[in-house]
C-alpha cells in the first residue's frame, strides 16, 4: 500500500501519522495531569472544603473537578493507538460528547472567578449587572460558534481511521476558531479589572481578609496569564496548522484551566478554614503567623510600615470585601453562643486569649497617635461585635 502512494501523498501520510502522534501524547499527558492534582490535593481537600457548607461556588469547583477527569479520558480514548477499532457511530457522537462538557467546564471556571470579582465590586449594583449580562452574552457567542461546528461536523462526516486509528475528518470547520474569541475577550476583561483593583487595595491591612485578597490577585493574575496563553496557543493551532493538529492543544488547555481554577479557590479556602496546625498553603505559601513583637513596658513596637498603612483613622482598616467562604466562618464563630471568650481561642502576644483587653492592648492603642482608645464592648455583645472591634489587632497578633 505504501508503495502505491506518490512521494507528496507518503510525505502528507506521514506528517499527518506524525501529528496525531503529538496529539496523543499531549492528551495523555492532559488527563494525567488533572488526575495527579486530584490525588495530591484530596487531603487538603477533605480538611477544607468537604466540612464546608455548599455553595454555588462550591458546587462549581466539583463540577469541574468529577467532569473534567471522565470526558478528559473519553478524548484521550479516542486518540489511544492501542485500543479496539471502534465505529463510525462512535466518532459521529464523540464530539459532541467531550465539546458539550468542555464548553460547561469553562463556563463553571470562568463564572468562578466572576464570583470573586463581584465580591470585590459588592457596592456597584450596576456593575454587577453588568458582568452578568456580559457573561451570558460571551458564553452565548460561544455556544453559538460551538453548535455550528458539531452540526457541520455532522453533516460533513467524521469517520474512523484504521490508519491513524482515529476518528477523522478531512474537511477543516471555520466556526471552530472563532468559539475562543468571545471567552478569550471575557477573561482579559476579568484580569484587567482584577488587576485595577488590586491597586486600589494595595494599602489595606495584614488581616485575614487582606491575605484572602492577596491570594486572589496573586493566583488569579497568575491563572489569567497562563489561561490566555493557552487559549491563544489553541487558537493558533485551529487557525495555522492542519486539521491534523486540530486537538493538539484544546485537551491541554482544558487541563490546565482546571487545574488553575480549582487551585484558586482551594487557597481561598484555605486561608479561611485552614486546619489546625497548618502554617502554609497547599501550593506552598508561607502564611504561618509571625512571631509577637518585642515589647517596651508592655507595649508592642509596631513598625513604621505598619503604622502608616493600618491606623490611618481612629479604627483600625479593614477591606469591604467579603467572601461567601468568610461569611460561612463568621457563622460557625457565632453559634459558639455569645461566650466570653470564645471557644478555642488564640493566644495573643501578652498569653491571653486574642481579643482579650490588656494594659498592653490600650498601649498599643496609644502607641499609634494622640487619640483615645476605642470603648471596648460588653461582654455579652456576641463575638460578632467584638471580632468587628479588634479584627485587625487580633489577627496582627494572633
Amino acid at each position: 500500500m505504501v508503495a502505491s502512494i506518490g512521494g507528496d501523498s507518503l510525505r502528507f501520510l506521514i506528517t499527518t501519522l506524525g501529528n496525531v502522534a503529538y496529539t496523543r501524547y499531549v492528551a495523555g499527558a492532559a488527563i494525567t495531569l488533572v488526575m495527579h492534582d486530584s490525588f495530591i490535593l484530596l487531603k487538603t481537600e477533605s480538611s477544607t472544603i468537604w466540612t464546608s457548607k455548599w455553595t454555588f461556588a462550591k458546587f462549581l469547583y466539583y463540577f469541574m473537578r468529577v467532569t473534567t477527569i471522565p470526558f478528559l479520558a473519553i478524548a484521550a480514548y479516542d486518540l489511544a493507538d492501542f485500543v479496539p477499532a471502534y465505529s463510525d457511530d462512535f466518532c459521529q457522537i464523540w464530539l459532541s460528547l467531550i465539546s458539550v462538557p468542555e464548553m460547561l467546564t469553562f463556563a463553571a471556571g470562568n463564572w468562578l472567578f466572576t464570583l470573586r470579582l463581584i465580591a470585590l465590586y459588592k457596592q456597584q449594583r450596576a456593575f454587577i449587572w453588568f458582568m452578568r449580562i456580559f457573561f451570558v452574552i460571551t458564553y452565548a457567542v460561544s455556544g453559538t460558534f460551538l453548535v455550528l461546528t458539531i452540526v457541520t461536523y455532522h453533516r460533513l462526516g467524521l469517520y474512523y481511521n484504521p490508519v491513524s486509528k482515529c476518528c477523522y475528518s478531512s474537511t477543516p470547520i471555520p466556526y471552530t476558531s472563532p468559539i475562543f474569541y468571545s471567552t478569550a475577550f471575557y477573561e482579559l476583561v476579568l484580569f484587567s479589572l482584577t488587576i485595577y483593583r488590586a491597586y486600589r487595595d494595595s494599602d489595606l491591612t495584614s488581616t485575614i481578609n487582606s491575605r484572602l485578597l492577596m491570594v486572589l490577585y496573586r493566583d488569579g493574575a497568575a491563572a489569567f496569564i497562563i489561561m490566555l496563553l493557552m487559549k491563544s496557543w489553541n487558537i493558533w493551532v485551529l487557525i495555522s496548522q492542519p486539521i491534523s493538529l486540530t486537538h493538539l492543544a484544546t485537551n491541554m488547555y482544558w487541563a490546565v484551566y482546571v487545574v488553575l481554577i480549582t487551585r484558586t479557590y482551594l487557597n481561598i479556602v484555605w486561608i479561611v478554614r485552614k486546619p489546625a496546625g497548618a502554617s502554609s498553603l497547599p501550593t506552598g505559601t508561607d502564611e504561618s503567623t509571625p512571631a509577637p513583637s518585642a515589647t517596651i513596658g508592655g507595649t508592642p513596637i509596631v513598625p513604621n510600615a505598619v503604622r502608616r498603612v493600618t491606623l490611618r483613622t481612629h479604627r483600625v482598616q479593614r477591606s469591604s470585601v467579603t467572601f461567601d467562604e468568610e461569611k460561612e466562618e463568621d457563622e460557625t464563630l457565632g453559634r459558639n453562643g455569645n461566650s466570653y471568650p470564645l471557644a478555642s481561642p488564640r493566644t495573643s502576644c501578652s498569653g491571653k486569649p486574642a481579643g482579650v483587653p490588656t494594659s498592653a492592648t490600650r498601649n498599643a492603642y496609644s502607641s499609634y497617635g494622640n487619640f483615645s482608645s476605642p470603648v471596648l464592648p460588653p461582654i455579652d455583645s456576641g463575638p460578632s461585635l467584638w471580632s468587628d472591634a479588634y479584627a485587625g489587632w487580633s489577627t496582627h497578633n494572633a
